[in-house]
Parts: structure tokens; sequence; C-alpha cells
């Protein structure tokens, strides 16, 4: 017995539909306007050797879905584009003027066994800024990305910033082992407050487990910034606050109305990170729509040194939160056209005839004109046409003429 022939796998679904064609508006909205700011699309495999995201240096190993070649080397899907990304741009584009502006929409592929209701295959539109480094390239990215949500029709939405140079400065002075610090980050990132007083509470008592314990609740607009800065001296934490709150404050000059909040605990999953780093949220969606931040140091491992920021807006998020506060309404051809087999010619011919006027229509492949009648009633298709000698309309109710 097939047991899993007639489900997907955890974490996948399938489209239908009006979903698909919101989806693909979604995409079009977003490449459109990517591609009117100078961005050039790439694509990368889906598949890629398993060294490219492994060692534990950005995706812990049993978060990728991995597979062996025909030589017996480990592949993985791809988990994450603008690794692969980094890798196009310093092995192709080595000859290319900076900075480089690449764009993407491609899935990615990530297990969540942790998260139920994520989607492990999450398909993404997204843009890298390559070469191009400090606060005028950061407030031009998360503009573009403000932008890429207005363009698609998804608001109000809200963007948090945060920088990850705060939290590793804290890092660096904190008294623990890496793995209880991955175990900081993890729950701050999931604002896991008790467990992070207990982590913290059996830690050596510092400063900076002190901070740390405040550092997820610090959430709001502009008087965060006067309540982080008297969390630490240290010259690390303080050179990433000012830069934060100058980003901000420039943001807010730009669009004086956006929804912007500063969020100390925001965190990203992803170890490359260097500098600010951003999400988007929609009403009530429990999960980002869009994500990004700055990653200086990540084109280094590939013999390149470029900063580099970049984003990703989650399509099927967006698509779903569309389809929830304006369904669309399904497409129905508005004609169905019957002939009978010597009239193919004609047939063909007024079909051809219709869709240059731009009308939807849809031929019957019924073997009569009463059984295309009754498809007709069930698919909701108003008209009719019989194409013979000459063309016939019936409105869908009544009977078919003999």
């Amino acid at each position: 017995m097939n047991t899993y022939d007639k489900i997907t796998p955890e974490g996948t679904q399938d489209i239908l539909f009006q979903n698909c064609i919101v989806r693909q508006d979604v995409r079009d909205a977003v490449m459109g306007l990517l591609y009117r700011r100078g961005f050039r699309p790439v694509m990368t495999p889906a598949m890629e050797f398993y060294d490219l995201f492994g060692a534990n240096r950005y995706f812990a190993q049993e978060s990728m879905y991995k597979l062996i070649d025909a030589q017996g080397r480990i592949l993985v899907l791809r988990p994450d584009s603008t690794i692969p990304i980094a890798r196009l741009t310093a092995t192709k584009l080595q000859n290319e003027p900076y900075p480089v502006r690449l764009c993407y929409c491609q899935a990615a592929y990530r297990a969540n066994p942790s998260l139920r209701g994520r989607m492990d295959e999450m398909s993404q539109c997204g843009a890298e800024l390559i070469g191009a480094g400090g606060a005028k390239a950061d407030l031009e990215m998360l503009r573009t990305a403000s932008d890429c949500l207005e363009a698609c029709g998804a608001r109000p939405f809200t963007l948090e910033i945060g920088h990850i140079g705060i939290f590793r400065a804290l890092m660096d002075e904190l008294d623990a082992p890496e793995p209880q610090k991955e175990e900081v980050r993890q729950l701050i990132e999931s604002k896991n407050y008790a467990a992070l007083g207990d982590l913290l509470h059996a830690l050596p008592d510092s400063p900076a487990v002190h901070t740390l314990g405040r550092l997820p609740r610090l959430f709001g607009g502009d008087e965060v910034f006067s309540q982080a800065a008297q969390l630490s001296q240290g010259p690390a934490f303080q050179a990433a606050l000012q830069e934060l709150e100058e980003l901000y404050r420039r943001m807010m000059q730009v669009d004086p109305s956006a929804q912007v909040l500063v969020d100390f605990g925001l965190v990203n999953q992803a170890e490359y990170y260097t500098g600010v780093v951003f999400r988007g949220y929609l009403p009530g969606i429990g999960q980002p729509v869009l994500s990004g931040g700055r990653y200086d140091r990540l084109l280094d491992d590939f013999g390149v040194h470029q900063p580099a920021i970049g984003f990703a807006i989650h399509l099927d998020a967006v698509a779903g939160y569309l389809q929830q506060v304006s369904p669309r309404v399904p497409q129905i051809p508005q004609v169905l056209v019957y002939w009978e087999r010597e009239q193919s010619a004609r047939g063909f011919a007024h079909l051809r005839e219709l869709w240059s006027q731009g009308v939807s229509c849809e031929s019957s492949l019924a073997d009569s004109k009463e059984d295309a009648a009754v498809y007709a009633r069930a698919r909701g298709i108003r008209r009719l046409q019989i194409v013979g000698d000459e063309i016939k309309e019936i409105l869908i109710g009544e009977e078919p003429e003999a």
C-alpha cells in the first residue's frame, strides 16, 4: 500500500488556482520594481554542495535537506539564497563594476521541526546590493524593501530594525561556552523570557548577563535608544547603537508616516550578518514576510572582500495575506466554444478571433451540444457558442437548440 502517495511532505503545500495567480502578481510587482531600480536577475541551483553551507558555519546541519549525487558527494537543497549569490558574485562577476545589484525569485528549503506552521519550502523574491557599505546603502535597501511590499499591495506593514553588532558585543563579554551562547541567541530570537532568565541565572554574574536579560524587552520607537544607551558603555556596543539610531532617524526623515520599530532582540538566525538586520510584518501573519540585513564578511569566504546588504520577501506569506484581506474571485471563461469534428478549422479560427479581442474562452471537448451545455453549467460559464455554417450563441440556463 502506498502510504504517502496522496499527501505532500511536512512543510510543503499544493498551491491552487487563484492562489497561484496572486502569488504570480506579487512576484511580478516585486521583480518589476527591482528591475526598474537597476537590479539584475540571477538564479542559482536548487542543489548545492554541502560544503557551501556545512561545517556549522551558518546553518545547523539538521536544518538542511541532504541528498547524494552520482559520485557519492553530499548535496543539500539550498537553505538560503544569499550564500549561493555570494559564491556566484565571487566566481562569475569578478569583472563587474561595484556596487553590483542582483535580484532573484526562487525557493529555499529549510527544516523547521520545532516551528509548527512554518513552511520548509519557501518561495522568495530578494535583492542583494554587493560592494556598498555605510548608512546610505542601508537606507536604500530598507526603502527598497518597503517599496516592494507597497508595490504588491501588502499593507499596512511594520518594519522592525535592529543591529547584530549590539548582540555580538554582549556575546564577546559573556563568560559562557559557544553552545550556551547559541542557546541564548535562540531564546532571545524566540522571545522566550522565562527560559532565557533561567539560563542567564545559571551563568557567572556579570554586566553582560544583566544586559542580555533586558535586551529582548527593548522594543519600540525613538524612546528606546536612551534606555539602551544605559545598558553598556562598551565601545563596540555604543558604536552599533549609534549606527542603528542614525539609520532609524534617517528612515523617519524620508518617510515620517512609516511604521518603523526598533527591536534590540532582533538576532537573525544566519550567522553571516554583521550590521543592521530587519524584518517586515503584516497584520495577522505570525511570521516575518520580509527579512534581511548587512553581511560585510560573507564574500571573504570566497576570496573577495566586499560589503553587502540584502533582503528576501516571503512570497507565499505575502500572497496568503492578500488573499485574506481581499480574496481574488476565481476566473471563469466568458465563453465556451463548441463545434462538430468537421468544423474544426472554423472552430479554431473563431477561438483565435475571440482571444485577439481579449475574450477569455475555452474550447469544448464534449461529444454533443447537450454535453457542452452541462459542462458550461458546472463551470459557471454563462455563454455557449456553437460553431457551424454560422455561429449561434445561447445563454446557459436555456436548453441548446437542436
